[in-house]
């Protein structure tokens, strides 16, 4: 199935950082006092991992207008600056939520429904995907909910062969949802996923519904509990993607309140080496959120 080699391609591909926002207008109505304290803990979690550079972006649902947007770059040992050159790449741990809405849209699949991911290891077409936690034994069988919870990549895979029988069904889909796979930009990763925080055209709301309840589980009970709040419920994604040159992207995406979005965040981290996890940003966003709820 042409599906197959679609999505294993984007999960075993090694992405370039030279993608440019394009064709879209976004209107920005910064808020200096937030510009300055999402500058100020980016940029001490940036010193933390000693990251090559990071962004965060705050867009407020409704208006779609951009509230934030921080851009930083390491200069040298201690020393990071302002930049508005910063990779724009894709990532696969973002990309999971889309990918399995397009499923939802087809009827095929819901999230209860179960996936065997087996020990963690799985090949197909030659290719062998792995989830993150193989060595441990993989996850067994789990609902698709669990798996987008735990970045299952095995979960996602088969959950897209199961609702589609050709890339061009499963490209079609995506394209009707306004999903281009060559320009998944960091900015526009936020803009899907603030449109899914607002019930918009991306989707059926039934299966938006769904997916944010999904969402919400990520962060309650799955990879993105660093991004919890002791002061509103937030939703969201994790995602880990490593680059061409061997570094890594780590990325954390949502929204709040959960029930009833007011912002969505997008944060990503470009780091060496390892450990690199999504909980990285998932734990600026949270102090990002904690600030806004003060």
């Amino acid at each position: 199935m042409k599906i197959i080699i679609l999505y294993l391609t984007l999960l075993v591909g090694i992405c370039s950082c030279d993608l440019q926002e394009k064709e879209t207008t976004y209107i920005s109505n910064i808020d200096r006092t937030l510009q300055s304290k999402v500058t100020y803990i980016l940029k001490n979690k940036l010193s933390e991992l000693n990251a090559l550079s990071g962004q965060a972006i705050i867009m407020e649902v409704q208006t779609g207008q951009i509230k934030a947007m921080v851009g930083l770059e390491k200069k040298d040992s201690a020393n990071y600056q302002p930049s508005e050159n910063l990779p724009q790449t894709q990532t696969l741990g973002l990309i999971q939520p889309l990918s399995i809405l397009a499923a939802l849209e087809t009827g095929k699949v819901k999230l209860s429904d179960t996936v065997n991911v087996g020990n963690g290891i799985y090949s197909n077409n030659g290719i062998e995907i792995k989830d993150h936690n193989w060595q441990r034994g993989g996850y067994g069988t789990i609902t698709i909910q669990q798996g987008l919870a735990v970045s299952s990549e095995i979960a996602v895979y088969k959950t897209i062969e199961k609702a589609f029988g050709s890339e061009q069904a499963y490209q079609a889909q995506l394209n009707k949802m306004g999903i281009n796979l060559d320009s998944l930009t960091t900015l526009k990763m936020l803009t899907l996923y603030n449109d899914i925080a607002k019930n918009g055209n991306i989707a059926s709301k039934a299966n938006t519904d769904s997916l944010k309840q999904a969402l919400k589980y990520v962060v309650t009970d799955g990879l993105g509990q660093s991004a919890k709040s002791e002061k509103v419920q937030v939703a969201g994604k994790t995602g880990t993607l490593q680059l061409e040159n061997g570094s890594y992207i780590v990325e954390f995406c949502g929204y709040f309140p959960a029930d009833n979005p007011q912002y969505s965040i997008i944060v990503s981290i470009n780091k060496e080496g390892l450990p690199a996890a999504g909980f990285m940003a998932g734990e600026v966003f949270r102090q990002i959120v904690d600030y806004m709820n003060k």
